[in-house]
């Protein structure tokens, strides 16, 4: 009797188990890490919002900039007090309520004016402040 050769090259059910358990490990990894980056799911300011808090602070010194007709040569850093000053921004609070300060660097290259925020709160400081 000829009998039928099992084909042993395909996914066989434990196989399929190690690949799922391992995509799911992944995700669980992934999600994590998004959410330290982005501030967790309780509704805390976490990364994002000091990002924000830096992304505010770049406003108000693109229109300090353009309000006062400033012609920027090389760099010029433009602190939070200048801006707070000239009424170009208000206030920079932690998610704790507390007082931020903050400066922005303004460099111009190739005729454009670039942007960088930096700020220091009690629990968090921007790279390079």
């Amino acid at each position: 009797m000829n009998g039928l050769k099992l084909n042993n090259k395909g996914w066989g059910t434990m196989e399929m188990f190690l690949l799922t358990g391992g995509l799911l490990i992944a995700l669980l990894v992934a999600v994590f890490f998004i959410s330290k980056l982005y501030g967790s799911f309780d509704g805390t300011i976490g990364n994002k919002g000091y990002f924000d808090l830096e992304t505010k602070l770049e406003s108000a010194a693109k229109e300090y900039v353009i309000d006062n007709n400033i012609q920027i040569d090389g760099e010029q850093r433009i602190s939070y007090e200048t801006l707070k000053e000239n009424n170009k921004i208000d206030h920079l609070y932690d998610e704790n309520n507390k007082s931020c300060t903050g400066y922005v660097t303004v460099t111009r290259i190739d005729n454009v004016n670039y942007y960088k925020g930096y700020i220091s709160c009690p629990n968090y400081v921007s790279n390079n402040y």
